[in-house]
C-alpha cells in the first residue's frame, strides 16, 4: 500500500471518528437534560472535545497530502504534529471546565434523575467508543501518524471514562454515596488531563526537532558500512511529522574522484531512504583525516 493510500485510509478513519464522537456527545448531553448527571455531562463534553480533536486530526492529514511548495519545501508533514498539539490544548481547557462543574456539584449536591437511563447511555457510549478506538488504532499503526495515534488513544480514554462513569452512577444511585456522580466527573477530568499531558509532551518534542532514536542512527551507520564498506562520521536526524529527514556525513578516501563521489552519494541516499524508510536523505562526503 502506497503512502497516499495509507493517508487516504487515515483521513477516512478520522472523518468517521468525528461523526461518531460528535453523535455520542450530543446524545449524552441531551440525556443529561432529563437526568441531571454530572458524570454524563462530563462524558458528553469529553466526547464532543474528542470529536473536535478528530476534526483537527482530519484537517492535519488533509494538509499532509498536499504537494511541496516554495513556501513549504519540506512539505506539510509537521502540520499533523501541530494539530495534535492544538488538540491537546483544547483538551486541557475542556478538562478544566469539567473539573469546575464537578467540584461545584460535590459541594452542592444535584439530585440524579432516571439513573437507569444514565447508565444505559454511558454503557452504550463506552461500547461504541471502544469499538471505534480499535479500528482507529489499527489505521494509526499503519500510517504512523502522531495525531491519529492521539485520536486512537483519545477514543480508548473516552470509552474508559464512560465505563468509569457507569460505575460512578451505579454507586450514586444505589448506595449512600450520592457524591459519586460528582466524583465520576472528576475522574473523567483526570483522564483528560493525563491524555493532554502525553500529547503536549510528544508533539512539543517533535516541533522542536528533538530526536531520541539512537537505534535508527546505529542502523543507518551499520547499513552503509555493510553495503559500501564506508564509515559514517555523523548522522543527524530531524523529525518531520511521523517521518524523519537525515543528513549523513560519510568518510571517503582522499583519492576518490568527483564523478565516483557523486555516484556513491546517490547510491547511499537511495539505499538508506528505501531501507530505513526516511522522508529525505542528504549525504555529505568528508575527507579522511590523517
Amino acid at each position: 500500500m502506497s503512502r497516499y493510500q495509507v493517508l487516504d485510509k487515515a483521513q477516512i478513519a478520522a472523518k468517521q471518528s468525528v461523526i461518531t464522537l460528535a453523535a455520542i456527545g450530543a446524545v449524552e448531553l441531551l440525556v443529561t437534560i432529563f437526568t441531571g448527571s454530572i458524570t454524563l455531562t462530563a462524558d458528553g463534553l469529553d466526547s464532543l472535545s474528542d470529536a473536535m480533536i478528530s476534526f483537527i486530526v482530519w484537517f492535519g492529514i488533509t494538509l499532509i497530502k498536499k504537494p511541496r511548495s516554495s513556501s513549504f519545501p519540506f512539505g506539510y508533514r509537521k502540520v499533523e504534529v501541530l494539530a495534535a498539539f492544538t488538540a491537546a490544548i483544547i483538551i486541557v481547557v475542556l478538562g478544566a471546565i469539567i473539573t469546575y462543574r464537578a467540584i461545584g456539584a460535590l459541594f452542592n449536591h444535584v439530585e440524579l434523575h432516571y439513573p437507569e437511563l444514565t447508565m444505559i447511555t454511558l454503557f452504550a457510549a463506552g461500547s461504541i467508543s471502544l469499538h471505534r478506538a480499535f479500528l482507529i488504532r489499527k489505521v494509526a499503526i499503519e500510517s504512523n501518524l502522531i495525531s491519529l495515534k492521539l485520536d486512537a488513544k483519545n477514543s480508548i480514554k473516552d470509552s474508559t471514562a464512560s465505563f468509569v462513569g457507569f460505575v460512578s452512577v451505579i454507586l450514586s444511585a444505589y448506595t449512600s454515596f450520592k457524591f459519586m456522580d460528582a466524583i465520576g466527573g472528576m475522574i473523567i477530568a483526570g483522564y483528560i488531563f493525563l491524555m493532554a499531558y502525553t500529547a503536549i509532551r510528544e508533539s512539543t518534542l517533535v516541533l522542536v526537532d528533538a530526536v531520541n532514536n539512537p537505534k535508527m542512527t546505529d542502523d543507518i551507520s551499520e547499513l552503509i558500512l555493510s553495503r559500501f564498506q564506508i564509515r559514517t562520521k555523523d548522522v543527524f536526524l530531524r523529525p518531520v511529522g511521523s517521518e524523519f529527514n537525515a543528513e549523513i556525513h560519510v568518510i571517503l578516501p582522499n583519492a576518490t574522484r568527483l564523478d565516483e563521489t557523486s555516484k556513491i552519494m546517490k547510491s547511499i541516499s537511495d539505499m538508506v531512504k528505501d531501507e530505513i524508510g526516511l522522508a529525505r536523505v542528504i549525504v555529505v562526503p568528508e575527507p579522511e583525516q590523517h
